[in-house]
């Protein structure tokens, strides 16, 4: 009987074998094997105080980020921006109340400007008060007003927290567009995730391969090869190489 090289094809519904060593023993399904290397971690942390915070957080391993069927949800960029604009965000709320509480001193401490009297003074009639002389209107020299300009000048704390301001609103918008972005290109994520389902993992050669009727080929592919061709299927193939496990 002649020997055939070439794999036979399983029957439907089975598993397939691995093409680089013709076995099925350490054959697994790609979201198994992802869901798998996925582990919540306890983290315990000591604040100033002393007191012992606990807190729960997912990791995961370098297999289980090859197989990923996409990207991270959020870009280290995104992450940059956002943990950048708390800082200023403070900055901001700080300098701006100590400018206003310097500009409100300023204009505490400053001359009055209120008018002078003879301008606020009800008229007098020749009737009122008989026999009594009328008191002469002080002289209008006698009220000297301050100009304004001196209650018109901002402190420069007030000016740094606009400053401050400016880097928010910049920080924030810039975090805003990468994250609608980013959004948009993940659109095609279900096509990528019904080719990824049907990938199986062979832990013995490290290599992920499709069944024939994925119309992918069924050659044993690399990780970083595998990850590319699913990735492509939803239109972001190119983030392949930038997000390497």
């Amino acid at each position: 009987m002649p020997m055939n090289d070439a794999l036979p094809e399983p029957p439907r519904g089975s598993m397939p074998p691995c093409p680089g060593c013709a076995l099925t023993d350490q054959v697994r399904a790609v979201p198994a094997v992802h869901m798998a290397e996925r582990r919540n971690v306890t983290v315990r942390s000591t604040d100033r105080d002393g007191h012992t915070r606990t807190r729960t957080q997912e990791e995961v391993s370098a297999l289980g980020r090859a197989l990923a069927p996409a990207p991270p949800a959020t870009s280290t960029t995104f992450k940059a921006l956002v943990i950048l604009s708390v800082p200023a965000l403070a900055g901001a709320v700080g300098t701006f109340t100590a400018g206003m509480q310097e500009r409100n001193r300023a204009a505490d401490s400053g001359p009055d400007l209120s008018p002078p009297a003879w301008v606020t003074k009800q008229p007098e009639f020749p009737d009122d008060l008989p026999g009594f002389p009328k008191a002469p209107p002080p002289s209008p020299h006698a009220h000297t007003a301050a100009p304004l300009a001196d209650l018109n000048g901002t402190p420069t704390v007030l000016l740094v927290s606009y400053l401050f301001i400016g880097a928010v609103i910049a920080l924030l918008t810039g975090a805003t567009v990468l994250f609608l972005a980013r959004r948009r290109r993940l659109a095609g994520r279900p096509r990528a995730e019904r080719l990824w389902n049907q990938a199986w993992y062979c832990a013995r050669c490290a290599t992920a391969h499709f069944p024939p009727a994925a119309g992918q080929g069924t050659a044993a592919l690399t990780l970083p090869d595998f990850r590319r061709t699913v990735w492509t299927a939803g239109g972001y193939g190119d983030l392949a190489d930038r997000y390497r496990p």
